[in-house]
């Protein structure tokens, strides 16, 4: 049997903070992974970074890595397609 250290693609829902989405100025001023123990102080931790940064909306983003969680985010929410399997899918972690 050959064994392989191949990674299995996974996606990751990170919540973002970010100024001017869409835009060539974006800016990611927090980007946190959310998963079922920390989504909630997650969720607030990035409400408390809006409230302190003028102009920042926060966002939902599906990556498959960190670095790809900041290119994503930049363009603001990622597609409900992506998103919405994180919350209703049997077993999944985070609350319905």
């Amino acid at each position: 049997m050959a064994v392989s250290l191949d990674k299995i693609p996974q996606s990751h829902l990170f919540i973002a903070v970010v100024t001017d989405a869409g835009t060539d100025d974006a800016a990611v001023h927090h980007l946190g992974l959310t998963d079922a123990f920390y989504y909630d102080d997650q969720v607030n931790r990035a409400w408390d970074v809006k409230h302190t940064v003028p102009g920042s909306a926060v966002y939902l983003v599906v990556a498959e890595d960190r670095s790809a969680g900041f290119r994503e985010a930049r363009n603001g929410d990622s597609p409900d397609a992506l998103i919405n399997p994180f919350f209703t899918e049997a077993g999944s972690a985070l609350p319905a």
